[in-house]
């Protein structure tokens, strides 16, 4: 979500376990372990910092349901540093699973002590259905480790940013981040993991989700199942007596149905509390609907459909809804058919089910970075992979980025356009300004997914910040995002070349990583 964080509490301090060490690369460490490391260093000398965890105090659960929250008996349970990043590799990276699984329930999964692990254990704590990469190639990424952190972030441009960070690693270390990446051509620039993160493993999404569920009737809509101009009650009868009533596919796309939904992820009553109690996501109470499917049917209506940009996530779990309904397949087949298992996915993604099947489509599909940075790929391609394979029409993806005569103008007058000023909102993505060659998937906690099509450049942020939405980390983000994708030498590229993208900078506008080499960077004070 990218509303405004005002109403929210103050975004807490970092701890000391949140710190992001020195940069060690995806490939360091592979096939060595901690107790290699210290054996390696010399006598009195400690081990590499990066692969001899320190393990954290026994962690001491509070009773939070008591008046007077009383700390219950500790557990003999030694955590590695949250956000202490290190080696990729699989035998370096400790991961005391089982005694921090005993610990988490539907309302412990959310607490700063669990919140990291857990989004990289959503099948462990929920029902999932498995997305299929199917059987095809993957797509490969030669690895290049560099030191971005030292790039200056253009906070005029992102002014919400917050007025302490100035380089990309002050964005880096003061928000929760699990894991990031950068992409472009075939190359990872950089990447990086933190506990619990692997390079295996799935991370949550949250609404980066919305997306990947937009791309999937695209898909549909290329293959003749659906158009946009469809009425939802069309595909899906059950929804006719409905606030959906008379809404079409594109205005749930768009966020423009006219459904009553307050997305206020703190406040008692909201619509958004009731979907998480529907799903589990939150304990039940004697009026919580029975699963997705249950609660939609009982949205209603508050404005004429088409109307207002008003972002709500019960859009997304209708638009999974109609892919089953067109196909007779479980979302998560479909999402695999016509996405994952075309994209050169290395491991299969999943998504959230509730004790009634239904895909909890809005915000709960989990998925690697480097998969993530896939899908993300073929965005900025126009809807091909590198081999060429299309996965959604050029057509479809052309419409992300150019939007409809008055979508600017209708996200300008909605709160998310103070935000975001210049900007849009289109087939679940934003636009985040005026330029049309970048969009974004936002999730709640500090989920990003950059997508720079005039420079070919992909970024993948994955975090667990405990605050739901902070305007300020995702400024911080994009501005992080955005000097390094002006910072890395432009390079020749097969992929088509948008009609309406404005121009990337020069070399005289910025300083450049020549050949993706980035010697001539270090020591810059700014980048442009």
């Amino acid at each position: 979500m990218a509303g405004e964080d005002e109403s929210l509490p103050p975004r807490p301090v970092t701890s000391q376990n949140r710190r992001i060490g020195a940069l060690s690369g995806n490939t360091k460490g592979i096939g060595v372990g901690a107790a290699a490391d210290a054996e390696a260093a010399a006598p009195g000398e400690p081990a590499n910092e990066h692969s001899a965890q320190t393990p954290m105090p026994p962690v001491a659960p509070t009773d939070r349901t008591a008046d007077n929250a009383v700390p219950a008996p500790a557990r003999d349970i030694s955590l590695p540093h949250v956000g202490e990043l290190a080696s990729a590799s699989e035998d370096a990276i400790v991961d005391p699973s089982e005694p921090v699984l005993e610990s988490i329930d539907l309302d412990s999964w959310k607490w700063p002590e669990y919140f990291a692990f857990a989004l990289t254990r959503m099948q462990e704590i929920f029902p999932t259905g498995g997305i299929p990469r199917g059987i095809g190639p993957v797509r490969e990424y030669v690895t290049e480790d560099h030191d971005f952190r030292p790039l200056t972030i253009d906070r005029q441009r992102w002014p919400a940013a917050d007025e302490d960070w100035s380089t990309v690693g002050d964005v880096l270390a003061n928000t929760h981040t699990d894991a990031w990446l950068v992409t472009r051509n075939g190359v990872a620039l950089a990447e990086e993991y933190a506990w619990p993160m692997k390079p295996a493993r799935q991370h949550m999404l949250f609404s980066v989700s919305k997306s990947i569920v937009a791309t999937a009737i695209g898909a549909l809509a290329d293959a003749g199942l659906l158009t946009p101009a469809d009425l939802v009650t069309a595909h899906v009868p059950a929804l006719a007596k409905s606030g959906y009533a008379g809404a079409t596919i594109r205005d749930l796309l768009d966020m423009r149905s006219g459904i009553r939904f307050s997305e206020e992820y703190l406040e008692d009553g909201s619509e958004i509390r009731a979907l998480f109690e529907a799903v589990d996501f939150a304990p039940r109470t004697s009026t919580s609907a029975n699963g997705i499917k249950d609660f939609l049917t009982g949205l209603s209506r508050e404005r004429e459909h088409g109307s207002s940009f008003v972002y709500r996530s019960c859009e997304t779990d209708v638009l999974a809804w109609i892919a089953e309904a067109v196909t007779g397949q479980p979302f998560s087949i479909v999402a695999s058919e016509y996405v994952w298992s075309k994209i050169g996915a290395a491991h299969a993604a999943q998504v959230c089910q509730d004790r009634w099947g239904g895909s909890i489509a809005d915000g709960a599909i989990s998925a690697t970075i480097r998969d993530l940075a896939r899908f993300g790929e073929m965005i900025a391609r126009g809807g091909t992979t590198e081999n060429g394979e299309r996965v959604l029409s050029a057509e479809w993806v052309e419409d992300i980025f150019t939007g409809a005569a008055d979508s600017a103008k209708v996200f300008a007058a909605s709160p998310s356009g103070r935000s975001y000023p210049g900007g849009m909102y289109r087939s679940q993505f934003w636009l985040p300004s005026a330029r049309r060659d970048v969009v974004i998937g936002i999730g709640i906690h500090g989920q990003m997914l950059y997508i720079d099509r005039s420079t070919q450049t992909v970024g993948v942020k994955l975090s667990s910040d405990p605050e739901p939405v902070s305007l300020a980390a995702q400024h911080g983000t994009l501005a992080m995002f955005e000097a390094i994708a002006e910072a890395v030498a432009p390079q020749p590229s097969t992929a088509p070349q948008p009609s309406t993208a404005s121009q990337a900078p020069t070399a005289s506008q910025a300083p450049t990583v020549s050949g993706l080499g980035f010697a001539s960077l270090v020591g810059q004070n700014t980048l442009y």
